[in-house]
């Protein structure tokens, strides 16, 4: 089962290979085929055409806020509807069946893009909710000449640890448990975040190693000219570094120019939303001896 970083049962409620890049090739739970024909009988009114929302407000196409949720916990949500406030047609214990009900998980998991498509390297992975700083947001402004208008992102930070199988276990926000993950093991980060440029405007994977480099930015396969898009983005691939502060040159066409000038800020905000995390993991590690 894929796992993903655990959250509150209530964010539903209030709230895959790709052509391009690494295939995450790891097996996964349920039939998305057969869970497409249960959710758009049995979500879709609530939820929207392929996870868009609906009356429900609650994007299931949301990669940040969905990859805060492991796939036991999707399955939770669905069967008892734990979690879920004033909403009964959540709870389908007794109307579907346990293979269904994966089904729908496994069907939900392709509306929106899933961390192992950027690191099906790792081992282990930490999750958390970050406030880019003042000092960040200072950085940021005299690069672009604005601040964001959302300094907050979910940041997914990656390890590898040798000799081990890349499960890309969770390792929850525990004392002990975070103590057996050491700097030199980690392998890069990953900020889900908007991006409009030529032709898109929608949400877009921003992976980075553990120097700031980028490793990979990718956009949902279900979109128009996904593969195009996804090409001209792998061509970003190898730029940037922590402290960033001339934009994006991967040369090329026009086309290619724009995106650079579109993708700059939302890197940006990425590295700084990482820096977050490396503050973190400075005060808690500050005393080791590696």
């Amino acid at each position: 089962m894929r796992l993903k970083h655990i959250a509150l049962l209530s964010l539903l409620s209030s709230s895959s290979a790709f052509a391009a890049g690494t295939v995450d090739e790891r097996p996964q739970v349920g039939d998305p085929v057969n869970g497409k024909k249960l959710y758009d009988k049995e979500c879709g009114a609530c939820h929207g055409d392929g996870g868009s929302g609906g009356r429900s407000g609650v994007a299931l196409r949301d990669s940040g806020r969905m990859n805060l949720l492991r796939d036991d916990q999707l399955y939770a949500i669905l069967k008892t509807g734990a979690g879920v406030k004033k909403e009964p047609n959540h709870k389908f214990e007794g109307k579907l069946s346990y293979l269904e009900l994966w089904d729908v998980v496994a069907y939900q998991n392709t509306l929106h893009l899933e961390i192992g498509e950027f690191f099906p390297d790792a081992t282990h992975y930490v999750a958390k909710d970050y406030d880019i700083d003042e000092n960040g947001l200072k950085r940021i402004e005299k690069a672009i000449g604005k601040r964001p208008e959302d300094k907050r992102a979910s940041v997914f930070t990656f390890f590898k640890k040798a000799g081990m199988e890349p499960v890309m276990e969770y390792v929850p926000q525990d004392p002990i448990k975070l103590d057996h993950l050491k700097k030199k093991e980690k392998i890069g980060y990953l900020i889900f975040l908007p991006l409009k440029t030529v032709g898109f405007d929608g949400e877009a994977g921003v992976a980075m190693d553990q120097e700031g480099k980028i490793r990979r930015v990718l956009v949902h396969r279900s979109i128009p000219n996904a593969e195009l898009l996804n090409k001209s983005l792998s061509r970003f691939e190898g730029l940037g570094k922590k402290g960033q502060k001339e934009p994006l040159k991967p040369g090329g066409d026009k086309n290619l120019a724009k995106i650079a000038e579109d993708l700059y800020p939302v890197y940006l905000r990425a590295m700084e939303s990482a820096t977050m995390y490396d503050r973190d993991e400075s005060e808690r590690t500050w005393a080791d001896s590696e």
